[in-house]
């Protein structure tokens, strides 16, 4: 019975961010169409796989994600706030500001900081893994990033490092269909899985909206590199439900939508695993629904009635001592 309840709390943790995610991603998106936030890169279509992802891994585990990866977070504990202080650059955000929106960090939970140009987050995850090899350590590393990335040439530098030196990182493809308005099949003439083979890693397709599945998949090749089998490229079928930014009109581009609430969404999707499992039944459902939306609007009420950061912040962390001509800047400044 313990294991039985051991696994069921971990599922409804699991479904709880998912849907927590899918709120607070509505709420934001609101928030910036009314002006109170500047702007937002939204994860509605993409809690499933990254919370599969997140329950396969250990706390001690470096995460070099993308600007889409809020599901990740919550799973993984990153409170609330942090992501909207974020968001609205205010005085309580880590960044003190300086990082555009949507471009996380958190050093607690081991989140390196988010880069906007696409797959340079790749080349650093494979030098951290290097890195935990080297010093023979048993944490591992998790990178992701979207389909378009997997034309670059880092995402070529960071496949061919990992292959070469076995090393104990995963790169999990959120593959949504569009890099921003180009779709998958005009960026890359193959499946993203199927790459991995060049570079002597292997290579697994995952069912991204379905959290089991890519949990498992995950799982393994978690095991893998634990176990100093090396590097694992999962490609993580999903549908980005929204634009791909707030800047975007996704209407421009493609006919073809998944609408909240269809048989295709991830969350209606995992509510019925979970049902199938006699772990949450539709009350539950709803009472879950209920309490993240309460506490999404109490969070972001709190977090919005913080200042922005002092502009002295601007010249903190950098210099030990400031220069001649920065003080100079400051006195202009304030």
């Amino acid at each position: 019975m313990p294991e039985d309840n051991e696994e069921r709390n971990k599922y409804i943790k699991a479904y709880t961010a998912m849907v927590l995610s899918r709120t607070l991603d509505k709420k934001i998106v609101t928030a910036q169409r009314q002006g109170r936030v500047g702007f937002y890169t939204p994860t509605m279509g993409q809690e499933a796989l990254q919370v599969g992802a997140s329950m396969a891994m250990e706390p001690n585990d470096l995460i070099y994600g993308y600007y889409r990866d809020v599901p990740l977070m919550l799973h993984r504990g990153v409170p609330i706030e942090t992501i909207i202080n974020q968001i609205m650059g205010n005085d309580s955000d880590k960044a003190k500001g300086r990082q555009m929106p949507s471009h996380f960090s958190s050093k607690e939970f081991n989140f390196m900081s988010i880069q906007s140009p696409v797959a340079t987050n790749l080349p650093l995850a494979a030098g951290a893994a290097y890195a935990l090899k080297y010093q023979k350590k048993k944490s591992i590393v998790l990178a992701t990033f979207g389909d378009g990335s997997s034309s670059t040439p880092d995402f070529h530098a960071a496949m061919n490092l990992a292959g070469v030196y076995d090393l104990p990182v995963i790169f999990m493809c959120e593959n949504n269909g569009w890099a921003i308005s180009l779709p998958v099949e005009k960026q890359t003439k193959v499946e993203i899985w199927t790459k991995a083979e060049a570079y002597g890693i292997k290579g697994v397709k995952a069912d991204g909206n379905n959290f089991v599945d890519t949990y498992e998949k995950v799982r393994d090749a978690v095991k893998r590199a634990r176990d100093g089998k090396g590097a694992t490229l999962i490609d993580a079928i999903s549908f980005r439900m929204g634009p791909h930014s707030t800047s975007d009109d996704p209407t421009k581009y493609r006919s073809e939508t998944v609408d909240e609430g269809s048989e295709k969404d991830p969350l209606v999707i995992s509510g019925k695993i979970l049902k199938e499992k006699k772990f949450l039944d539709d009350k539950m459902i709803e009472g879950i629904k209920s309490r993240t939306a309460k506490l999404v609007e109490e969070k972001f009420n709190e977090c919005e009635k913080i200042p922005a950061p002092d502009p002295s912040t601007a010249f903190a962390d950098v210099n030990a001592k400031l220069t001649w001509m920065l003080k100079e800047e400051v006195e202009d400044i304030l």
